[in-house]
């Protein structure tokens, strides 16, 4: 259950002084969401304008300082959590300055980016750039429509850079940029004023004190919820609905203690350390307790509470109480079913285990017919000391380990284990802590169920989907992958990646003369011929078709691939062993390189395959780069 707040029992609205407070809040969740949008908007900002300036770092440093701003401006409108004893016209001034100092900086962050490139760029760079701050300036009259100076204030922090480059240099596509500017501010101030005049317009006050304690007793008596109201851990208000839960046949009067509703005053100073603690935080109280009626019977209840004012004195707390004894009775029989149900699902598994306080395999019942059982040969041993060994197998061992060191039950875990005189078994065993009659452990019991045709068979499918099924080399997708992985430690290290895509020329014909059988072998042998030619921290793919690709990972210098694609080149010119056909391969070769040619995967592999084209088209048995 969520604790629902209504405002008639904030202690802000005890005053009606302090209703215009309330609004001038700015919520933490507004602001998280404001910086968000503002990060996504600078980031495109900076991919867009990347292309286009001439010092693209001076954008990262830009993006950098936005971020920083952009923090500092989270910061600021964060309500404060020691200010609940200030008056709220003081708390009110001092939003209203935190309001101008973050339209300021705001403002002016955005007001920089003219100076770190984009206005002196060419032109697409320039209507980049005024689309941006225009945009971002529309938004700030809707984000600050409560006034009108943080606007102002805004406003020419944003746009005043832009406004005198405007005049001091006039961009050659729009020679009176400075005037269409001047225009664009004013319409911007316009919508402000109309936004603040609709905001102040929709403000409401109360009549009376007299009145706004009717409306919220009217409130509190008509919600399905038990509420109550405390002032220094006496009830100050409670509704109907929390005197019927009690059995009491008056709502209790103000001053009674909150504890004389607790089954054991132990629980009460449990929950009042727990609850104390949450305020200061202020973060909202949630727990379920047993709570005694007047009658003197006990119920299982889910009290949730939150302080109206954190921070203040006296503590003003919200408190919600819901009776969950049928559901508390509906657990306790749904973990009964469970017990009877996974003594059922023992009985269809393949295994049912028992270790030793130790952990250690003391029994094993295996509920199939067959002689050969794997597990018999392990007893005495640990359920982590089955795991096979290699690479990995540590931190595999040490999972099962904490699991059974726990001695809580578990489910679905994964052991794989091996003899020497089959093949290896994967399990998946589920298990529970036993115990005698005063509590001791004892060990675990559990079933086993065995789950190798599976295993192997999510290997094989990973394998096709990552693989090309003729000469085993990784496909396309694998080849995305790690082209996008060998670009991202590029550009963390300063280095080059090559792409070289080699086109087999005539390859139709082989097939033609041959058939599709000939036509594999070639395909086959050309794979094989292509490992040869490359390191083993390169990889080789085969793209489509005739098409291969070759990833040079780590590149010095762009020459570098250049004599990988010779080596290819020449290679593959040689004679197939065994064929017919006796005339030598002839192939095209494009080359691109990061970061030089492009600086995504599908760019290099676009431009690399284009280059292969022009190879082709000049007669093939070439080499093509930049």
């Amino acid at each position: 259950m969520k604790l629902a707040s209504p405002p008639l029992l904030r202690h802000d609205s005890l005053r009606s002084s302090t209703a215009a407070c309330e609004n001038a809040l700015i919520p933490r969740t507004y602001a998280y969401r404001i910086q968000i949008i503002g990060q996504l908007i600078c980031i495109l900002t900076v991919i867009a304008l990347w292309p286009h300036v001439a010092l693209p770092l001076q954008l990262g440093v830009w993006w950098l300082g936005m971020t920083v701003a952009q923090m500092l401006l989270t910061s600021l409108v964060r309500p404060s959590r020691n200010h609940g004893t200030h008056d709220p016209l003081d708390e009110l001034s001092l939003r209203h300055y935190l309001s101008s100092a973050s339209a300021v900086i705001g403002g002016a962050a955005w007001g920089s980016l003219p100076l770190v490139g984009p206005y002196d760029a060419a032109a697409p760079a320039q209507m980049i750039l005024f689309m941006v701050l225009g945009g971002i300036t529309l938004a700030g009259a809707g984000i600050l429509s409560n006034s009108r100076s943080a606007y102002a204030i805004f406003v020419s922090a944003t746009l005043l850079p832009l406004f005198i480059l405007t005049l001091v240099n006039p961009p050659a596509a729009l020679p009176h940029a400075s005037v269409w500017l001047t225009l664009f501010v004013l319409f911007a101030f316009t919508l402000n004023d109309i936004l603040y005049t609709s905001r102040q317009a929709s403000g409401l006050s109360w009549k009376g004190d007299a009145e706004l304690v009717m409306t919220q007793q009217t409130m509190l008596d008509h919600s399905s919820e038990a509420i109550i109201l405390s002032r220094r851990l006496r009830i100050l208000r409670s509704n109907q609905r929390f005197a019927a839960m009690m059995h009491d046949g008056h709502v209790p009067l103000p001053g009674s203690r909150l504890e004389t509703w607790f089954e054991h005053r132990n629980d009460w100073k449990k929950h009042a350390r727990a609850a104390s603690n949450a305020f200061r935080r202020g973060d909202t109280y949630r727990e379920a307790t047993r709570l005694r009626r007047r009658d003197g019977s006990v119920f299982w209840a889910e009290i949730s509470g939150e302080a109206v004012t954190p921070g203040s004195a006296p503590l003003h707390v919200v408190w919600v109480i819901s009776d969950i004894t049928e559901r508390m009775n509906a657990t306790a029989r749904a973990a009964l079913a469970g017990e009877q149900l996974h003594a059922l699902i023992g009985q269809s598994a393949d295994w049912y285990w028992q270790t030793d306080a130790q952990h250690r395999l003391m029994q094993v019942t295996r509920h199939s017919a067959e002689s050969n059982d794997p597990l018999q040969h392990n007893i005495g041993r640990n359920w982590w000391q089955l795991h096979r060994l290699g690479e990995g197998a540590r931190t595999e061992q040490a999972a099962v380990r904490q699991r059974f060191e726990d001695r809580q039950g578990f489910r679905n875990l994964m052991v794989e284990v091996r003899d020497g005189s089959c093949a290896p078994l994967w399990l998946n065993i589920c298990g529970t802590p036993r115990v005698n009659e005063h509590g001791s452990f004892l060990g675990h019991h559990g079933i086993a169920t065995d789950v190798t045709e599976q295993v192997r068979g999510r290997e094989r499918v990973h394998h096709l989907a990552y693989h090309d099924t003729l000469t085993g080399l990784p496909n396309r997708r694998l080849l995305t992958d790690r082209l996008s992985q060998a670009i991202a430690r590029a550009q963390r290290y300063r280095e080059r990646v090559g792409v070289i895509l080699v086109d087999l020329d005539n390859f139709k014909r082989i097939n033609d003369l041959g058939g599709h059988a000939a036509g594999d072998r070639v395909l086959l042998d050309t794979a094989d011929r292509l490992r040869s030619c490359i390191r083993s921290c390169d990889t080789v793919a085969r793209l489509s078709g005739d098409a291969f690709v070759v990833l040079l990972a780590e590149l010095d210098l762009p020459s570098d691939a250049d004599q990988v694609a010779g080596k290819i080149l020449h290679t593959l010119h040689q004679p197939l062993e065994g064929m017919a056909l006796r005339t030598p391969l002839s192939t095209s070769i494009g080359i691109a390189i990061f970061p030089e040619d492009a600086n995504s995967a599908n760019s290099l592999l676009e431009v690399a395959d284009a280059r292969m084209y022009r190879a082709k088209r000049r007669g093939g048995q070439r080499i093509e780069h930049v």
